[in-house]
């Protein structure tokens, strides 16, 4: 197939169970000159039966004998695609319905848009729909190189299941980087394409993105390692790049901020020395936002002081957003730490409850996102539910587990499980919960704004 217009690139290691979707969902795009081409990275499962069971003579199939990780699998695709255009696309992911083609005309009518990407819909490991993320861009777009670039090295608003890429200028931007590490490599990849080309956004879902526990983010996220892929990324991108100070001191402050909130993560994880090195990254990459706020955190983290974790984590992430401003990730960020007053005056209403109704002496779970503030307000001695120090997700994934996950409590000496309104959802979602609570827990009060459940109370 000399002739391909585009080859869709799959990646693959050990993802069989998901692979025959990603692959249908390719062959089924309306595109005239499609290639298909699997790079098996040396899988010990049944990818390869996966692959020859499809006897589709628009597939091609790469096996390495062994694993070479994904940015030199992806290389090794690029390498050998006849397509003038790369799609790429994980193997435990799908391209939707008519993905390509309009994205594609686009491409063919504007050579200067070396790159384009999209939203997508984002689904569990059985295929059933979750929660949308927040989009990247409010509608359609295309931005010239040097806006694009100035947005992405502050964010990676790239899903690589969503992109198509020229690839001669993927080429020339000398594809994926193995060094950077086995996180943040695609993220490398765009970067340097956008430095030769415009950018193109689509605002319409053109994949089905899988979350699962074996994705490189579940791997790689909560030990910090996707935090310093990332910090390699920049820093090689911007030396390559020949960066001017205002956009290196931007591009810093966006590390720093994700260093800060993992050091949220970690800390809520009750893992406080993690914690305590991410807020020493930050400082180092932003010394001028963290200033004096940072040695304060540090000293809060270490002492365990939940309430003076938030509040100077969120004065130090306010000062990075005023360092970002102008940026999408900047206005993302502003927003993510926005105070609402009327849930503050609300917030007090319930702490007064909370302090009048719950003894002084009890052991409190609050339902609150990980946020102190309540039981700050309310003088009580508690912890979060649910504990990610036991329940690393944070979010249960069935009833069965919120049960299990709420006797684990009550037996480590849990007095007190307290809701407030934006947190009844949980009594709805997992339902099995609330039943075990209507059974074996007596409601100490309930109105519109708060839930306080009395674990030692017959119901």
């Amino acid at each position: 197939m000399s002739g391909a217009l585009v080859t869709v690139c799959v990646p693959a290691r050990n993802h069989a169970r998901h692979l025959g979707a990603a692959l249908a969902s390719a062959l089924t795009q309306d595109v005239d000159g499609l290639e298909l081409l699997v790079g098996d990275d040396a899988s010990t499962d049944a990818t390869g039966a996966v692959v020859a069971a499809l006897r589709d003579p628009r597939v091609r199939y790469l096996r390495h004998p062994r694993a070479l990780g994904v940015a030199a699998n992806r290389n090794s695709l690029l390498a050998v695609a006849r397509g003038r255009y790369v799609a790429w696309l994980d193997a435990d992911d799908e391209l939707l319905p008519g993905a390509l083609a309009g994205r594609l005309e686009l491409l063919e009518q504007l050579p200067e848009v070396a790159i384009a990407h999209g939203d997508f819909d984002v689904i569990d490991e059985h295929g059933a729909a979750l929660p949308a993320w927040p989009p990247p861009l409010a509608g359609d777009l295309i931005e010239r190189s040097r806006d694009a670039f100035g947005e992405l090295i502050c964010a990676n608003e790239f899903t690589t299941s969503t992109v198509i890429v020229r690839r001669s200028a993927q080429l020339a931007a000398g594809g994926f980087e193995p060094r950077i590490g086995r996180s943040s490599t695609d993220w490398h990849g765009w970067l340097r394409v956008a430095l030769r080309g415009d950018v193109a956004y689509s605002a319409a879902p053109v994949a089905r993105y899988r979350q699962h526990a074996g994705t490189i983010t579940r791997r790689t996220v909560p030990g910090g390692e996707r935090l310093r892929c990332d910090v390699a990324v920049v820093g090689d991108i911007l030396r390559a790049a020949g960066a001017p100070h205002a956009l290196r001191a931007r591009a810093r402050a966006a590390l720093a901020a994700k260093a800060l909130l993992h050091a949220g993560d970690a800390y809520t994880s009750g893992r406080r020395g993690a914690g305590a090195r991410a807020i020493a990254l930050a400082a180092r990459l932003a010394p001028g936002a963290a200033r004096g706020a940072a040695v304060a955190l540090l000293a809060a983290t270490v002492r365990g002081d939940d309430a003076a974790c938030h509040r100077l984590s969120r004065v130090v992430l306010a000062r990075l957003a005023e360092r970002l401003g102008g940026t999408r990730a900047g206005r993302k960020l502003s927003d993510r730490i926005a105070v609402d007053p009327d849930w503050s005056a609300q917030l007090e209403t319930i702490a007064a409850t909370v302090g009048r109704v719950v003894p002084a002496g009890a052991h409190v779970a609050a339902v609150t996102k990980w946020d102190p503030t309540l039981l700050a307000l309310a003088g009580r001695r508690g912890r979060n539910f649910p504990d990610r120090a036991l329940l690393p997700d944070g979010y249960p994934p069935d009833g069965a587990t919120a049960v299990a996950h709420l006797e684990a409590l009550r037996g480590d000496g849990v007095t007190h499980l307290v809701l407030p309104s934006a947190s009844f959802w949980w009594l709805e979602h997992y339902r099995e919960l609330d039943l075990h609570l209507a059974h074996t827990a007596g409601t100490a009060w309930r109105d519109e704004q708060v839930a306080i459940f009395d674990l030692g109370a017959r119901p």
